[in-house]
């Protein structure tokens, strides 16, 4: 699987990317504080990455089933407009989850996460600006869509 900010930030990402400071995709060798570091570089937020929270509290029971399996390492930062903005570094394989998950009815709809090549966000609000994917998908298959400013 091919892997996956914030309504607010939209003119400052514009900005960062015109000015051509967006650079390349996350490190992900520093797993999520590569992340937060792309981030904080379009942004000039997501500057502390917190670790420790209970993913199942955070993405919920019937999400945290399907996502977990699949990530490597996660964490949250700070990144207006959410409190908790998650962080995911990803192993391949979540879309076929998610899409056995669909077709067995556990899940509804796509997973709400933000795709980039390897890593994911919880977010939805301003990923557009990031270059970013949704993944589409049906009982029987899924495929990365690019995000579109609506």
């Amino acid at each position: 699987m091919r892997a996956l900010l914030a309504l607010l930030v939209v003119g400052s990402v514009a900005f960062a990317l015109l000015a051509g400071r967006a650079g390349p995709a996350p490190d992900l060798s520093r797993g999520v504080d590569g992340i937060a570091a792309w981030l904080n570089t379009l942004t000039d937020e997501c500057t502390s990455v917190r670790r420790g929270d209970d993913f199942t509290d955070f993405a919920g029971p019937v999400r945290s089933k399907v996502y977990a399996p699949f990530i490597a390492e996660w964490g949250t930062c700070a990144k207006e407009p959410y409190g908790r903005l998650g962080l995911l570094v990803l192993r391949p394989g979540l879309d076929e989850a998610w899409r056995a998950a669909l077709a067995e009815g556990e899940v509804r709809g796509d997973p709400d996460l933000a795709f980039g090549e390897g890593f994911a966000l919880t977010g939805s609000i301003g990923m557009e600006h990031l270059g970013l994917k949704r993944l589409e998908c049906t009982p029987t298959a899924c495929s990365l869509v690019e995000i579109k400013h609506h």
